[in-house]
Protein backbone atom coordinates (compact mmCIF):
# COMPACT_ATOMS: atom_id res chain seq x y z
CA UNK A 1 0.00 0.00 0.00
CA UNK A 2 1.31 3.30 -0.57
CA UNK A 3 2.74 5.02 2.38
CA UNK A 4 0.72 8.25 1.45
CA UNK A 5 -2.59 6.44 1.09
CA UNK A 6 -1.43 4.55 4.75
CA UNK A 7 -0.87 7.62 6.38
CA UNK A 8 -4.33 9.70 4.92
CA UNK A 9 -6.71 6.73 5.73
CA UNK A 10 -5.24 6.42 9.74
CA UNK A 11 -5.53 9.85 10.15
CA UNK A 12 -9.28 10.03 8.54
CA UNK A 13 -10.17 6.82 11.51
CA UNK A 14 -8.29 9.65 14.16
CA UNK A 15 -10.35 12.18 13.55
CA UNK A 16 -13.15 9.84 13.21
CA UNK A 17 -13.08 8.94 16.10
CA UNK A 18 -11.62 12.06 17.78
CA UNK A 19 -15.23 13.72 16.60
CA UNK A 20 -17.34 10.59 17.74
CA UNK A 21 -16.03 11.01 21.42
CA UNK A 22 -16.16 14.78 21.56
CA UNK A 23 -20.19 14.04 20.76
CA UNK A 24 -20.58 11.76 23.66
CA UNK A 25 -18.70 13.14 26.88
CA UNK A 26 -20.56 16.53 28.40
CA UNK A 27 -19.70 19.36 28.63
CA UNK A 28 -18.04 20.30 31.75
CA UNK A 29 -17.86 24.16 32.92
CA UNK A 30 -16.55 25.51 36.33
CA UNK A 31 -16.54 28.75 37.38
CA UNK A 32 -13.09 29.73 36.30
CA UNK A 33 -14.15 28.56 32.60
CA UNK A 34 -15.22 31.80 30.13
CA UNK A 35 -18.55 32.06 29.60
CA UNK A 36 -20.43 31.12 26.39
CA UNK A 37 -21.40 33.24 23.09
CA UNK A 38 -24.49 30.49 22.61
CA UNK A 39 -25.79 27.32 24.31
CA UNK A 40 -28.50 24.77 23.39
CA UNK A 41 -30.71 26.52 25.80
CA UNK A 42 -30.56 30.28 26.17
CA UNK A 43 -31.12 32.12 29.41
CA UNK A 44 -34.18 33.35 30.05
CA UNK A 45 -35.72 36.56 32.14
CA UNK A 46 -38.36 34.95 34.83
CA UNK A 47 -41.45 35.29 32.45
CA UNK A 48 -39.72 35.47 29.56
CA UNK A 49 -38.79 38.27 27.06
CA UNK A 50 -42.14 40.43 27.63
CA UNK A 51 -41.65 40.24 31.52
CA UNK A 52 -37.81 41.69 30.66
CA UNK A 53 -39.38 44.65 28.30
CA UNK A 54 -41.74 45.06 31.62
CA UNK A 55 -39.27 44.85 34.24
CA UNK A 56 -36.52 47.62 32.17
CA UNK A 57 -39.81 49.56 31.59
CA UNK A 58 -40.60 49.85 35.17
CA UNK A 59 -36.95 50.19 36.93
CA UNK A 60 -35.65 52.45 34.20
CA UNK A 61 -35.43 55.82 35.78
CA UNK A 62 -34.18 58.44 32.86
CA UNK A 63 -31.21 60.47 34.24
CA UNK A 64 -32.77 64.25 34.48
CA UNK A 65 -29.87 66.07 33.16
CA UNK A 66 -30.13 63.28 30.09
CA UNK A 67 -33.68 64.45 29.42
CA UNK A 68 -33.13 67.86 29.79
CA UNK A 69 -30.78 68.31 27.13
CA UNK A 70 -33.30 65.67 24.99
CA UNK A 71 -30.21 62.45 25.14
CA UNK A 72 -32.48 59.36 23.66
CA UNK A 73 -30.64 56.21 22.23
CA UNK A 74 -29.55 52.68 23.56
CA UNK A 75 -27.61 51.81 25.80
CA UNK A 76 -26.49 48.02 24.96
CA UNK A 77 -25.29 46.37 28.44
CA UNK A 78 -23.63 42.45 28.33
CA UNK A 79 -23.38 40.60 31.41
CA UNK A 80 -22.86 37.12 32.47
CA UNK A 81 -26.01 34.70 32.99
CA UNK A 82 -24.30 31.72 36.04
CA UNK A 83 -24.96 28.82 36.26
CA UNK A 84 -27.22 29.52 39.23
CA UNK A 85 -29.10 32.18 37.28
CA UNK A 86 -27.16 34.99 38.85
CA UNK A 87 -26.40 38.07 36.49
CA UNK A 88 -22.66 38.99 36.92
CA UNK A 89 -20.03 40.73 35.47
CA UNK A 90 -22.29 43.27 33.49
CA UNK A 91 -20.38 46.13 31.30
CA UNK A 92 -21.43 48.53 28.74
CA UNK A 93 -20.93 47.50 25.11
CA UNK A 94 -22.27 50.62 23.24
CA UNK A 95 -22.48 53.68 25.45
CA UNK A 96 -24.87 56.57 24.72
CA UNK A 97 -24.15 59.24 27.92
CA UNK A 98 -22.32 58.52 31.56
CA UNK A 99 -25.59 58.90 33.45
CA UNK A 100 -27.78 56.64 30.91
CA UNK A 101 -25.19 53.89 30.85
CA UNK A 102 -24.54 53.86 35.00
CA UNK A 103 -28.62 54.04 35.21
CA UNK A 104 -28.69 51.00 32.44
CA UNK A 105 -25.88 49.05 34.33
CA UNK A 106 -27.52 49.49 37.69
CA UNK A 107 -30.89 48.18 36.55
CA UNK A 108 -29.54 44.81 35.02
CA UNK A 109 -27.24 44.11 38.00
CA UNK A 110 -30.18 44.30 40.18
CA UNK A 111 -32.31 41.85 37.93
CA UNK A 112 -33.60 38.92 39.52
CA UNK A 113 -32.23 35.65 39.29
CA UNK A 114 -32.36 34.17 35.42
CA UNK A 115 -33.29 30.39 34.14
CA UNK A 116 -29.86 29.56 33.16
CA UNK A 117 -28.81 28.86 29.63
CA UNK A 118 -28.17 24.86 29.20
CA UNK A 119 -26.09 22.70 27.04
CA UNK A 120 -26.91 19.23 27.46
CA UNK A 121 -28.95 19.56 30.22
CA UNK A 122 -26.36 21.00 32.36
CA UNK A 123 -26.63 24.62 33.37
CA UNK A 124 -23.39 27.02 32.15
CA UNK A 125 -22.18 30.20 32.20
CA UNK A 126 -23.64 32.62 29.03
CA UNK A 127 -23.24 35.87 27.82
CA UNK A 128 -26.11 37.81 27.15
CA UNK A 129 -26.62 41.31 25.76
CA UNK A 130 -29.61 43.49 26.93
CA UNK A 131 -30.62 46.94 25.02
CA UNK A 132 -31.48 49.61 27.25
CA UNK A 133 -33.68 52.46 25.57
CA UNK A 134 -33.66 55.88 26.86
CA UNK A 135 -36.54 57.76 25.01
CA UNK A 136 -38.78 60.99 25.76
Amino acid sequence: MNPLVKFAATWMVALMCFTGQAQVVPYLQDENTPPLLFTEEMPEFPGGQDSLTAYLQREIVYPPIAKKHGIHGTVLIEFVVEKDGRVSHGKVKVPLFPDCNVEALRVVMSMPRWKPGKNMGRPVRCFYTVPIKFEN
